[in-house]
């Protein structure tokens, strides 16, 4: 069931695109890290796919089960009280139709926003008219339930390093303005943008521009002046706490523990940390 709270969520977090000033996505795994996120005073979570992934043992790309997605994201909004959006990748689905049921589920868990990317596993882009589609029928989904979620449209163009740079940029625009031209309210560019492209893009596509942070594009000043207004920190946390733990267990196999033991965050501590 969609509530007024929630769409009162979906306001604030459209709003947060609109504001004058870049605003930094918290992406998040698990109700665990959606919590310190919010505690340590970010307005919005985004999931990442890879993280959530991770977290169910899989590799990244549609490849855990929808129905632990949706559990995921209800554990989420069940745990924090900011807008949360969702990364759906593809949509689980080819068919439209399954993907504005996918996205329904989603809602009424508590979703306030949905990123859906054109990329596909073999570092090619979906045919444009049915990722058009695919943006339209979560469109649509707007009015009949009467909820202004955020619909971030992404691009695989730079991520998937499809050409020379002047072609990624003007598959960019080109996408780019289709995409807010069939009701995207954001447009996603992740990779190793360059930063005259990214003013490019700020400029010429008529929508906020969504960048993730990388090697390339972690300048945040140098973003805000740009004129990007949403930054994603993707699966970078995830990463890196499974890299600990990774390094732990192996560790522990050679009968070392100081890694285990010896760290300030003891027992009470994240007991008092997570405390409601």
């Amino acid at each position: 069931m969609i509530t007024d709270k929630q769409r009162e969520l979906a306001k604030k977090f459209m709003n947060m695109h609109y504001a004058n000033k870049m605003f930094i996505l918290a992406n998040a795994w698990d109700a665990g890290s959606a919590y310190i996120f919010k505690k340590e005073g970010f307005q919005a979570i985004g999931t990442t796919s890879q993280g959530m992934a991770l977290s169910y043992g899989y590799a990244d790309g549609q490849n855990m089960l929808f129905e632990d997605v949706v559990y995921c994201v209800q554990s989420m909004t069940r745990r924090v009280d900011i807008p949360v959006t969702v990364d759906i990748e593809r949509g689980f689905a080819d068919n439209v139709d399954k993907v504005k049921a996918n996205a329904l589920r989603l809602l009424e868990v508590g979703a306030v926003g949905f990123n859906i990317e054109d990329g596909r596993q073999d570092k090619t882009l979906d045919e444009l008219p049915l990722f058009l589609e695919k943006i339209k029928a979560l469109a649509e989904l707007k009015k009949e339930y009467d909820i202004d979620f955020v619909i971030n449209a992404r691009t695989c163009t730079y991520w998937h390093n499809i050409g020379d740079e002047e072609h990624k940029l003007q598959t960019a625009l080109e996408r780019g303005k289709a995409f807010r031209e069939a009701g995207a309210d954001c447009v996603f560019y992740p990779g190793a943008v360059p930063l005259e492209s990214i003013k490019t893009l700020v400029k010429e596509v008529d929508a906020p521009i969504n960048i993730l942070l990388t090697p390339a594009t972690c300048d945040l000043e140098a973003m805000r002046e740009a004129g990007v207004r949403r930054l994603s920190i993707g699966s970078g946390p995830a990463r890196s706490t499974y890299n600990h733990v990774i390094a732990m267990a192996e560790e522990l196999q050679k009968g070392e523990t100081e890694r285990i033991l010896k760290h300030p965050f003891v027992y009470a501590e994240a007991n008092a940390y997570f405390k409601k």
